[in-house]
């Protein structure tokens, strides 16, 4: 397979070797960044990848190669070494070419690039510093409350603190994770806007820290350390079987704060045997449930140093925690904080409309009397007497308890938990006054700069569901939904949206971070879990089958595909492989996989509704066919990767199990929506038969009216199926359809997010039960739930026309192919890529369309002419460089 990383030659044929002593003055590199993007203080790894983007005010500019330098200071006086020169055209993970950063080692780096006409300036300088490398490191131990140790059953949420000396301290750096969820303050001031930390991974065998640079909070003389930890994911409720303490039965603070001080001297203030604990106003905290806060019982002056805590018991020292790694993807944090659309009373109530499905909490101003109290909850929609439809909560309470403090105006807003919902109902003694309710949306913070906009104001907020059900679902790890007893990280649901996930936003780092685990998870024979991390341990759906398995196979590719991170196919490529070998155990004499249970097509609605893995779609067939597309992509990251015989295995076997699927299944296959674009999309008919196979799809299409008849496996692929095939018009039919189920739908019956059931709401407006036939999840019904927002990818695609080239991942060649349909007269898309924005704009006009296209610097980019049109000269391919381009195209 081509890459980017190879030689070039520029566009008027001079070679880059006779280019040594020319200039670029007007290029000039910036944007400079490692791998490592969650925007602390210190980088995780000791040998990061960089990266940079091109500032350039001129057409076709090319990158030919490379050279970096790193020093010990910022003016690269002190002990600066230089790299070699290296021939490439990618901007993005360039090969840290020196000794691994040791442990809090401060350094400073910088870059210059040869262009097609000659070398640029070298960039401003950026730092880089070393984290915790090894367990040796750590001189802290994980400390806990004697009370809270060994306490499996809720408990209040125990406090701990500490103070300490300083003085002149230049240099203040504080290493922190916890067993459990923390908040931590310095003089009671935060030390970042970062919630629920450290996050959820699979705690036995990776532990999430952070770095902070806490100076600017510290303060000459005595000073304190002070942090409440939760039960969060280590001993909270997880899962809607009712079960706790997953990980653990203690929860505990691991904190080493280093400070060097003025006098060249180096202070450590670690969690050790000299802390005390206590209880506060939290007298508990769930994530399903939400909060009980007293403040009465919050101790007045804890946060900060002179404080008595004599009182205060003694806590004990745990063993380090498995894995300790630093977080290098985004944290959780708050996204938006909004005004509600409607607050009125009714009665004693205060009814809150959001005006947006979302994953957060309510921030509520309020005064009373001491003990007064304020309970909220929360529900996605109102039932048809108006309150608030709580059923499909399940076993989550999701509600947060308050009794005032009686000290005046009080901000009331739940710690350690987040609720998923739109609507909220404030219930307040008599006394209490509300003078301000905001909604706080939170989610994993990544960088949202994906777009989509075209005529249709219905497919406009489409688009912006699906955007919405990432950014409520992204929170540490993507999850299935975000407001009942479940919220787990289903491998199927992120197997099929991880394209749309990265168009939407820089989802690298958060994906990359979560397939840590789900190789970690992965059974000894290559069976991956259903959800990751894996909490379902003996459950029916512990495992799930293709589709969800594959995610360790898809994802990784996507990931290549879209940012050109051959380092994460590496680091999985053992994990992609095991999952296909295991399938290839549960191949029959007949070279299918074939018996085995797999929920399949989940939720088609041709599936029995109490029964979602029933579907219409054989799942044997499913299955097969899942296997050999999982198998094409070990082969060709096998190539990427150099493993030319693995490439030639894999590749074969791909090519057998797709030709045995089609002998078994061709006939069958083809009566199913799912069953025609999984045969289309994953090659399992043959070269000869896919236009025919997309002719019988568009037939399904038209008899359905026009209506969706896929579940979550088939439908991201039956748009693209129709578009590859030539029938744009059911194409557009399926995706513009506004009878239920339809994408369209959902929007007229007001959905702000993506819904888990097609039907969610019924035509005449009644509420689905979400009926299943286990009794353990007998509602399973949620209005967030991002697998069908998948759509959005081919908005991307074939709608505007934006994706990367295949042959060239990373988007270092662009491809731009819109297929103008349905009612649209015009639609636009802008994705930033690892060189910068890459856009597109098309218009109808008499003529026929008009096209603006942006490349970003470093890249280049081939324009596809819609079919009935063509570019002057009557061609319909056009290569471009970088820069921005209009492009006029005629009927023909």
């Amino acid at each position: 397979m081509p890459t980017l990383n190879i030689a070039r030659t520029n566009m008027t044929g001079q070679s880059a070797a006779s280019q040594e002593g020319m200039f670029d003055h007007n290029i000039v590199p910036g944007q400079l960044r490692t791998e490592d993007d969650s925007g602390l203080v210190a980088t995780a790894m000791p040998s990061p990848r960089l990266s940079w983007q091109l500032l350039a005010d001129r057409q076709s500019v090319e990158q030919i190669a490379y050279q970096l330098q790193v020093a010990d200071d910022p003016l690269f006086e002190e002990k600066m070494l230089l790299s070699p020169v290296v021939e490439s055209g990618s901007t993005s993970f360039a090969p840290w070419p020196w000794e691994p950063l040791r442990s809090r080692e401060r350094r400073w780096w910088r870059v210059r690039v040869r262009t097609d006409i000659g070398w640029t300036k070298w960039s401003d300088a950026s730092p880089i510093e070393g984290s915790l490398y090894s367990r040796c490191d750590w001189s802290a131990r994980p400390v806990s409350p004697v009370s809270n140790a060994g306490l499996p059953e809720r408990s209040a949420v125990h406090l701990l603190r500490r103070e300490f000396e300083a003085d002149k301290v230049i240099s203040a750096r504080l290493y922190i994770t916890a067993l459990g969820v923390y908040d931590m303050t310095v003089n009671g001031r935060p030390i970042s806007a970062d919630l629920l930390e450290p996050g959820w991974t699979d705690y036995r065998h990776r532990t999430l820290f952070s770095a902070y640079d806490v100076l600017p909070l510290l303060r000459q003389g005595r000073n304190c350390l002070a942090a409440q930890v939760s039960e969060g994911w280590w001993r909270g409720e997880l899962g809607w079987l009712g079960q706790r303490g997953h990980y653990g039965d203690t929860t505990a603070l691991l904190a080493q704060l280093e400070l060097e001080c003025q006098n060249g001297d180096r202070l450590i203030v670690a969690t050790d045997g000299s802390w005390r604990g206590s209880c506060g106003a939290l007298e508990f905290a769930e994530l399903y449930d939400g909060v009980d806060v007293d403040r009465r019982r919050e101790p007045a002056g804890w946060r900060v140093a002179g404080f008595d805590d004599h009182r205060w018991e003694r806590v004990v020292e745990l063993d380090l925690p498995a894995g300790l790694e630093q977080r290098s993807m985004p944290a959780v944090r708050v996204l938006e904080v909004r005004e509600p659309v409607r607050a009125e009373w009714s009665g004693n109530l205060l009814k809150i409309d959001a005006g947006q499905n979302l994953a957060g909490m309510l921030r509520i101003r309020a005064s009373g009397p001491r003990g007064a109290s304020v309970k909220v909850r929360h529900a996605e929609v109102l039932d048809a007497q108006g309150a608030l439809h709580t059923a499909p909560l399940r076993n989550a309470r999701a509600a947060d308890n308050y009794r005032l403090g009686g000290t005046g105006e009080e901000i009331l807003e739940p710690m350690f938990t987040f609720h998923g919902f739109r609507f909220a109902e404030i219930a307040c003694d008599t006394g209490v006054e509300i003078s301000r309710v905001e909604v706080v949306w939170v989610g994993s913070d990544l960088d949202y700069s994906g777009r989509f906009e075209c005529s249709d104001k219905s497919l406009n907020q489409l688009y912006a569901n699906t955007v919405a059900s990432q950014k409520c679902n992204f929170i540490s790890l993507p999850t299935d939904c975000p407001q009942r007893d479940e919220r787990l990280g289903w491998t199927g649901d992120i197997q099929v949206f991880a394209e749309t996930a990265c168009f939407n936003a820089d989802s690298r780092s958060f994906l990359a971070n979560w397939l840590k685990d789900l190789a970690t998870e992965q059974r000894a024979d290559g069976n991956v879990p259903s959800t990751v991390p894996n909490i379902l341990h003996g459950h029916a759906f512990e495992y799930a089958g293709v589709g969800w398995g594959d995610a360790a196979t898809l994802v990784p590719w996507v990931l290549y595909t879209i940012y050109g991170d051959l380092g994460v196919l590496g680091r999985q490529y053992s994990s992609m492989r095991a999952w296909v070998d295991y399938g290839v155990s549960r191949l029959d004499g007949d070279g299918v996989w074939a018996g085995d249970f797999h929920l399949g097509d989940w939720l088609d609605p041709g599936a029995p509704p109490d029964r979602p893995h029933e579907a219409t779609t054989d799942r044997d067939f499913i299955a097969t066919a899942y296997l050999s597309v999982s198998a094409r992509r070990v082969a060709q990251a096998a190539a990427a990767l150099g493993k030319c015989e693995d490439a030639i295995v894999y590749e074969a076997l791909s090519d057998n199990v797709a030709a045995a699927t089609w002998r078994r299944w061709n006939d069958v296959a083809v009566k199913t929506q799912a069953g025609c674009g999984i045969a289309i999309m994953f090659g399992i008919a043959p070269v000869s038969e896919r236009a025919k196979v997309g002719r019988l799809l568009a037939e399904l299409v038209d008899a359905n009216q026009g209506r969706i008849a896929t579940g979550f496996l088939g439908t991201p692929l039956v748009l693209p199926a129709l578009s590859n095939t030539g029938q744009g018009a059911a194409a557009y039919r399926l995706l513009l359809n506004r009878a239920c189920p339809g994408w369209v739908y959902q929007v007229d019956r007001g959905a702000t997010t993506m819904w888990e059931r097609w039907d969610a709401v019924g035509e005449d407006g009644s509420l689905h039960a979400g009926a299943m036939s286990t009794e353990e999840a007998n509602s399973m019904i949620s209005f967030n739930h991002y697998a069908y927002g998948a759509v959005s990818e081919w908005l991307y695609r074939t709608v505007a026309g934006l994706s990367p080239d295949p042959d060239y991942p990373g988007f270092g060649r662009i491809r731009f192919a819109p297929e103008p349909g349905g009612n649209l007269s015009w639609a636009s898309a802008s994705i930033i890529t690892g060189y910068g924005t890459a856009a597109i704009r098309w218009d109808l006009a008499e003529h026929g369309l008009d096209v603006e296209l942006v490349v970003p610097p470093a890249a280049n980019a081939t324009f596809f002419c819609p079919p009935g049109l063509a570019l002057p000269g009557a061609k319909h391919v056009k290569e471009l460089g970088s820069g921005r381009h209009m492009l006029q195209l005629r009927r023909i």
